[in-house]
């Protein structure tokens, strides 16, 4: 019985030291833009996703983000570095052909939150203002917001223009999608690193296949909720991961909007009430 009992502690010990191996070149980091191993969305399955630059004169993909009304936008803090005068595309399924489908605008004002520290971390979301309305129709649309503080769980989709694998550099002119599961906050916690900067306002989700990631999704991009009959409601905007994405197979990190419906509201009455 002792030889078993040291036995077992032998490959505890092991296995501890295996998980120790595992995590130790691992480094928490924003989403890269790309979908690890996802498919082609169809077509205007997702209307109400948006390609984002720095520049609208030379539109240049940074980032993804998600309409939430006709003049409004939401995305990742760390996409948003000066907010006026960024471009904003909708419509776009194939992300080079920018032609008549599809709907340019510029951002005339953004926020980012006053607690976001700049770097991976918790309240990393920004809203953006765009100086015309988009005009919806099948290819734009907006997402619907979730109710204040919803915690959500089962089957979600993320989408955003991807590669094919973490090895390969040139990202997909598709629009890729992913099938996720919500993973509870707590188990979450205990999957992750005991360093991982999860904060109790971030959502996270798995693919549940090894290879297949969801970390590396468009930053700012949308984790949404598909609803019968109606809009996708957007339950989170991509934050960070861990890299290299789809090869540990660890849950990926988004801001979990409901935790910022009454910080929308009040950023977007500010901007009313001088305008």
């Amino acid at each position: 019985m002792k030889v078993l009992f040291l036995f077992a502690l032998f490959l505890a010990c092991a296995n501890a030291s295996a998980l120790t191996d595992k995590f130790k070149n691992l480094v928490p980091s924003f989403a890269t833009g790309y979908i690890i191993n996802g498919e082609d969305a169809e077509p205007q399955s997702a209307p109400y996703i948006v390609s984002l630059s720095s520049n609208a004169s030379r539109h240049s993909h940074k980032c993804g983000g998600t309409i939430i009304a006709k003049d409004w936008v939401l995305t990742a803090g760390h996409c948003i570095s000066t907010a006026v005068g960024m471009g904003v595309i909708a419509g776009l399924h194939n992300r080079t052909e920018v032609d008549e489908n599809t709907q340019s605008r510029v951002v005339d004002f953004g926020r980012v939150h006053a607690s976001y520290s700049g770097g991976v971390g918790p309240y990393d979301i920004g809203i953006l203002h765009i100086s015309q309305p988009f005009e919806f129709n099948e290819r734009v649309q907006p997402a619907s917001l979730p109710h204040r503080e919803e915690i959500h769980s089962g089957e979600t989709h993320l989408y955003g223009w991807g590669r094919p694998n973490p090895y390969i550099s040139a990202a997909a002119q598709i629009l890729q999608t992913v099938q996720t599961e919500v993973v509870e906050w707590n188990e979450c916690k205990e999957t992750l690193p005991q360093s991982a900067p999860l904060h109790e306002t971030n959502v996270c989700s798995d693919s549940l296949q090894k290879g297949i990631s969801a970390c590396s999704g468009d930053s700012g991009g949308p984790l949404v909720k598909v609803i019968n009959g109606g809009p996708s409601e957007l339950i989170g905007i991509v934050s960070w991961g861990y890299t290299p994405c789809g090869v540990y197979n660890l849950p990926s990190v988004y801001t979990r909007v409901s935790a910022y419906i009454d910080w929308i509201t009040k950023i977007q009455s500010a901007y009313y009430a001088l305008n």
